[in-house]
């Protein structure tokens, strides 16, 4: 397998049936820092230096050239939480095209995982929301925030052969329903105050339940992907030894797979590496259990290889140059994913990886490894979401009786063991994956929709 192959993964059906929050409906009748540059160069000032016989820096893939004004390149990228970038290395239009290609499919194939393990961009973007999702009979959407939200028509009216009707409405609280009234009413062509009379009569139920198992085939790599790689291990290379030397010939392969695609190489010189890392334990300690790491070297004749470790699940290892390069000469770049302020562009100086290690990849067993740290996320994903969801439902409860000072006192011994099992109770039947129903009177539901038109009045 070349790092053409892809990890299929299905998501263990368990994984994802406890850690997806509750979803809840109401139903009548649910740090960046970037070293100074070489050179910042203005617009205007390109002109003069050519005129004074002063190089000017040019793009390592297209020969445009740089100036201050040129947008910043993410060398780890902004979807995987990276913050160190450069202007030294390629020009705007490059940046724009990596993005809008090799990087954007990289941004896709970490979606899922984003999502589930809530991870923040490096500008700080909110991990990417996914929608019409399968769950049992339902559809829903991943929030940005990994909240499960069914996806379903906020009311609907079904007129019965007795001349009547059936009103059913699915909102996330009482409350919500109140902007829905004028349309309630414009369909069963009454006044919104007939409307608020319909309510008063009926009984709701408030229902709080978990969705069925979600299944997600996950692929990491391919051709495409393994090019935004390259190019990152590429640019970060730059940054040690100067663009003059990456526009060499002997890097020529490299920056032609980069922007072009090139299946030769991608065969013979980017492979998929299961190993794990011999300095694992230490960068776990200091950059959390799913950290991205950059690690590039040479040897002493000046073969580069880089290696890309993608959340400590699965790595590539790319031959940026057979020979000629910068001899024994290494840079690396490691992030935390978990918190994107931790990263370090100088992590090569104190944790050494030996270059016959990174020359050696090794999948001989068949992703097993990777498939065994993948499973480790998702376990994380169920201890997180299940702290979370325990949160959700005491909030609930306390703010359902009114209590919503963080340290709000209240005498009542009674008061507090109601609370106390009705938390026990709704957390139990959200671990049994049973649903949590809880009637609301017809008055109640009126009453509270008044009152959040009162106070929008």
């Amino acid at each position: 397998m070349t790092a053409e192959g892809r990890i299929g993964l299905l998501l263990p059906s368990w994984a994802k049936r406890e850690a997806l929050r509750s979803g809840s409906s109401v139903q009548l009748k649910a740090a960046q820092n970037e070293p100074p540059p070489l050179q910042k160069v203005r617009e205007a000032d390109v002109q003069a230096l050519k005129l004074r016989g002063e190089q000017v820096a040019t793009c390592i893939f297209c020969d445009n050239e740089l100036t201050e004004g040129t947008k910043p390149e993410h060398i780890l990228l902004n979807a995987l939480g990276g913050r160190k970038t450069t202007r030294r290395v390629d020009c705007s239009m490059c940046n724009g095209k990596f993005g809008s290609t090799i990087d954007n499919e990289v941004g896709k194939q970490v979606a899922v995982l984003r999502n589930m393990l809530q991870l923040d961009s490096g500008t700080g973007g909110e991990p990417t929301m996914l929608r019409k999702i399968q769950s049992g009979g339902d559809v829903i959407n991943l929030m940005n925030d990994g909240t499960p939200e069914l996806v379903a028509k906020p009311f609907s009216i079904r007129k019965l052969e007795n001349g009547g009707f059936e009103l059913l409405i699915t909102t996330k609280s009482v409350e919500e329903i109140e902007p829905y009234v004028p349309h309630i009413a414009a369909q069963l062509r009454c006044t919104e105050e007939q409307v608020f009379q319909i309510l008063k009569s009926t009984t709701g139920s408030y229902v709080e339940r978990r969705p069925e198992t979600v299944h997600h085939a996950l692929g990491f790599g391919g051709p495409i992907a393994v090019r935004s790689a390259a190019k990152s291990a590429l640019v970060l290379w730059a940054t040690l030894t100067g663009s003059d030397e990456v526009k060499l010939p002997q890097y020529d392969d490299v920056r032609r797979f980069i922007t072009d695609g090139d299946e030769a190489f991608n065969l013979t010189r980017a492979h998929l590496d299961s190993r794990y890392l011999p300095e694992a334990t230490e960068l776990v300690r200091r950059f959390g259990k799913f950290f991205n790491l950059i690690y590039v070297r040479s040897n002493e004749s000046g073969r580069v290889v880089a290696h890309f470790t993608l959340y400590n699940v699965i790595s590539w290892h790319i031959v940026l140059a057979e020979t000629g390069g910068t001899p024994n000469a290494r840079i690396a770049l490691v992030s935390n994913p978990l918190e994107p302020a931790e990263w370090s562009d100088t992590i090569a100086d104190e944790v050494e990886i030996d270059f016959a290690w990174l020359d050696s990849p090794d999948y001989t067993d068949e992703l097993k490894r990777a498939r065994e740290r993948l499973e480790g996320a998702l376990r994380h994903h169920v201890e997180t979401q299940r702290e979370r969801e325990l949160s959700r439902i005491i909030d609930a409860v306390f703010t359902k009786r009114g209590i919503v000072g963080e340290h709000e006192l209240f005498k009542d011994p009674r008061l507090w063991q109601e609370i106390i099992a009705e938390i026990g109770h709704r957390f139990a039947l959200h671990a049994l994956g049973l649903p949590y129903v809880e009637t609301v009177s017809g008055e109640e539901i009126a009453a509270r929709l008044r009152a959040v038109r009162d106070k929008g009045a």
